[in-house]
């Protein structure tokens, strides 16, 4: 907080003792609204929702998000939890961080599995019995994100870009970090860049993507029931 002059919500509830946390700039996104941690106890890292009111129809959730990095199976049902909890207050949402998994779209860049070590290769592939053992990546969690609705930013540029430093790697062997815009923001996704600076500085890169909330959809504003 100190360090980037932003102020932070609480820390939510964490089995793993590895929670992930959120800071904003209040001079950006007013005070927030709710703070809302049903359901963390379910995942392993734990999450919240955090809420603002920012002129939109329906107020904005953002989760900052880690999920399980064992067992992906473990993983998906994280994802699609996290997923319908961001859209809790309405069809705004916002879910960010490490996802530990490769990107939905199976046109992505293949990891590096060189690069892999055992045991993530043993989380983020396929099990070689299901694809005539090859080395495939297990992109059903991210999917399941896309299932809810959601789109990863970085992939949604490069769809309209074609600019493949759009799709570099986060972290070691693949772009398990991610940051995914619920349908109705779609468009206001307007760029992205990670942050690989200084060197050594973290065993991921950052990114940012910045959107432009005037350009959100406006239409068939349905509430959570």
């Amino acid at each position: 907080m100190r360090d980037l002059d932003l102020d932070a919500m609480p820390i939510p509830p964490s089995r793993s003792g590895i929670p992930p946390t959120l800071l904003y700039r209040r001079e950006t996104l007013g005070r927030w609204t709710h703070w809302n941690t049903d359901f963390a106890q379910e995942t392993l890292h734990g999450f919240g929702v955090a809420v603002f009111d920012v002129g939109l129809p329906a107020p904005l959730a953002i989760v900052s998000a880690h999920l399980n990095p064992f067992v992906a199976d473990k993983a998906r049902d994280e994802a699609k939890l996290i997923a319908t909890r961001a859209l809790r207050y309405g069809p705004y949402g916002i879910v960010a961080g490490d996802i530990n998994y490769p990107p939905a779209d199976p046109a992505s860049p293949s990891p590096d599995y060189a690069a892999m070590l055992p045991y993530n290769q043993s989380a983020r592939t396929r099990l070689p019995s299901e694809v005539g053992g090859q080395l495939v990546p297990d992109r059903r969690v991210t999917e399941i994100l896309a299932y809810t609705g959601f789109v990863d930013a970085a992939a949604k540029l490069f769809e309209e870009r074609g600019d493949k430093e759009l799709l570099r790697r986060t972290a070691t062997d693949d772009r398990i970090d991610q940051l995914w815009v619920s349908a109705p923001l779609r468009d206001t996704i307007v760029d992205y860049a990670l942050l690989d600076t200084p060197a050594g500085a973290s065993d991921h890169h950052g990114l940012v993507v910045r959107i432009d909330l005037d350009r959100a959809r406006t239409d068939n504003m349905w509430e959570y029931k």
